[in-house]
């Protein structure tokens, strides 16, 4: 300190004092130099010096001893005012032009760490303030807090206002205020914070309900989309990309409107809005036109397994999804099954074609009854028609010939044909629920030589209303089976999947698709007339199927399911479209050829149109030129 002293000393030299000295030869300098007295001046440099070590020294432990009292003997800090949600955030859905189908709502909600508010007193003193502030009953906080006292989390109110939040905040900054001053000695409602939750809104409400689904808050998706990529939407969940993904921005404008959102993990669905509200208005017509119960409606595009839109109603609106009935949740298009009819004819037609059994002119003799293991079958209407083409047959929707082409096909090559046609099976789609169907087949146990004549017409086995329109694409297809989907693409990040379209297989040669297709097309022309689009060919055919009763196993009385399964245009379909209708009032009309297949036209009509698909006079004028370029 002596040498500090001396060395603050010369920083400030008076040369009076800072004379050289005498020293003699056998002095120590150093003894010397440490045994001098010290002055005045350094003395009072020496206390100043003191004195600052000594301020803050009492300022350290004045700060020590605060934040020791803060951490043992009162409540912790307060919680941040707003906290993350603890429910994960969910990624967009949007249709495949970008408009939205699925967004987040935000919304607060309070919550407490009720093992921070150890005593009754201060759950009360919480209970009390809740109350008085923000209304939410005294007795509803204190259970709550009492009952999870063991607890770091526990809800208080599930759905609060912004100016809640901001009541909220404004008292506990007051009280925080007189807890500093010393006029609390603890201020429990810290304990008590809002934070930000998300809540799923469907912006189209009933129009998209069954391929959406809905969700359900911190426990997920619920039916549909939502369920099926349920861990793919998660900020945080599974989801992978291919070498073959792409940068999002080479997707056109107005579908990236909205994504890439926040979340970055969407997607982008096959479905156009547009074509869902054709299919809705027109099915929710012919429902009322002939008092159906129920129905479904379902546009593919055939080339790729694409699901344009799908519609059952009744519906819901997802966004009140309580309130719906259980029926009405379900999407029926893939999970609940009926007998097709007639409209199986073409898939038996179809096998006995690719087996080289026969020709859209190929002659059978309707005798008006043939019997097939022991079971005598009958033409709907029961009369005979003679000699018959194949063509002539599926027209008039004659079930004796096409149990003889069943027969001449025999059960092994029939079953193997329903199978690979897809029936009995699930198709696959990216939609949760599906279920697939009910076929037997001689291996199986309950199965008989009859169930093969009945089976042709599409009586005594079931099918989804999806795998009908996916088996019909087969023909409108060159033969291909697509595996059928609703997810177009999937966006992670900056990048996106597109779904690129699956060959199941091959299950009829083109030329026999081709001939097939055309053969259909007559059919509209000439027995189902009705379901003709003015200025199209079309192909399709109708089924009207009795309803089994699960009972007494016996068909219910003037009780039948209608459908109408076509293609357009005919030569190059661009769409496939299945209506079915359940429980037409019998008194109106029951047969399908009147009662879908009018709704069938209307829709098909409207998608063509809507599709921008010329008129055929005008497509195939053009066609020579381009061929020619």
């Amino acid at each position: 300190m002596t040498f500090l002293t001396r060395r603050l000393s010369t920083a400030s030299p008076d040369p009076a004092k800072t004379a050289p000295r005498a020293v003699t030869p056998d002095a120590d300098p150093a003894a010397g130099l440490a045994q001098e007295p010290i002055t005045g001046d350094e003395m009072r440099q020496l206390w100043r010096i003191w004195f600052v070590v000594v301020v803050l020294v009492a300022l350290a432990a004045v700060v020590i001893l605060q934040l020791l009292r803060y951490q043992l003997l009162v409540s912790p800090p307060p919680k941040p005012i707003v906290t993350t949600t603890r429910n994960e955030t969910r990624g967009l859905i949007v249709d495949r032009d970008g408009t939205p189908l699925v967004v987040n709502r935000y919304y607060y909600q309070l919550a407490a760490t009720p093992d921070n508010i150890p005593t009754d007193e201060q759950r009360r003193e919480v209970a009390q303030q809740l109350e008085e502030l923000l209304g939410i009953p005294f007795s509803e906080t204190f259970d709550t807090l009492q009952r999870n006292a063991k607890f770091k989390y526990a809800i208080i109110a599930k759905a609060v206002t912004q100016e809640d939040v901001d009541k909220l905040n404004a008292l506990k900054a007051q009280l925080m205020n007189e807890f500093y001053a010393n006029k609390r000695k603890h201020v429990p409602l810290n304990q008590v914070y809002a934070e930000i939750k998300t809540r799923r809104h469907y912006p189209q409400a009933e129009l998209t309900s069954h391929v959406l689904g809905f969700e359900i808050v911190d426990s997920g998706g619920r039916t549909g989309v939502e369920e099926f990529y349920n861990d793919f939407l998660l900020r945080g969940g599974i989801g992978a990309l291919s070498d073959r993904a792409q940068p999002v921005t080479t997707l056109p404008l107005e579908t990236r409107r909205f994504v890439p959102s926040p979340v970055a993990k969407d997607l982008i669905l096959s479905m156009d809005t547009t074509v869902q509200w054709i299919l809705r208005e027109e099915l929710a017509r012919g429902l009322a036109e002939f008092k159906a119960e129920s129905g479904t409606a379902i546009a593919l595009d055939p080339k790729t397994g694409a699901i344009l839109g799908m519609v059952n109603l009744p519906d819901y609106d997802p966004n009140r999804w309580q309130l719906a009935t259980d029926g009405s949740l379900a999407n029926n298009a893939v999970t609940a099954m009926y007998e097709p009819g007639s409209v199986f004819k073409i898939i038996t037609i179809a096998a006995g074609m690719d087996a080289d059994l026969l020709h859209a002119s190929t002659l059978y003799t309707d005798t008006g009854s043939i019997t097939v293991g022991g079971r005598v079958i009958f033409n709907s209407n029961r009369m005979a028609h003679g000699a018959v083409t194949v063509t002539d047959a599926l027209a008039r929707s004659l079930n004796v010939v096409t149990a003889q082409i069943a027969q001449e096909l025999g059960a092994d090559r029939f079953y193997r044909y329903i199978q690979r046609f897809g029936f009995g099976e699930p198709t696959n789609v990216d939609l949760s629920g599906e279920i697939a169907g009910l076929v037997k087949t001689p291996k199986s146990k309950d199965w008989s030589l009859s169930d093969l004549g009945t089976n042709s017409f599409g009586q005594g086995l079931a099918v989804t209303p999806l795998q009908m329109v996916n088996a019909t694409a087969v023909i409108a297809n060159g033969g291909k089976l697509m595996r059928p989907y609703v997810v177009e693409g999937r966006i992670i990040g900056d990048r996106v999947q597109l779904t690129e379209p699956v060959v199941i297989r091959q299950v009829l040669r083109p030329e026999v698709a081709a001939e097939m297709a055309a053969m259909m097309a007559e059919v509209v022309e000439t027995g189902n007339s009705k379901a003709a689009v003015p200025g199209y060919r079309v192909g399709g055919k109708s089924g009207t199927a009795q309803i089994p009763d699960l009972t007494t196993g016996r068909y219910i009385p003037d009780a039948t399911i209608v459908s109408f399964v076509g293609f357009a245009p005919a030569d190059d379909p661009r769409v496939v479209v299945l209506v079915k209708m359940d429980r037409p009032d019998p008194t109106i009309n029951q047969w399908a050829s009147h009662t879908a297949a009018p709704v069938f036209s209307r829709i098909t009509a409207r998608l063509l149109d809507y599709l921008n698909v010329p008129p055929d006079a005008i497509r195939l004028a053009a066609r020579p030129a381009q061929e020619e370029r």
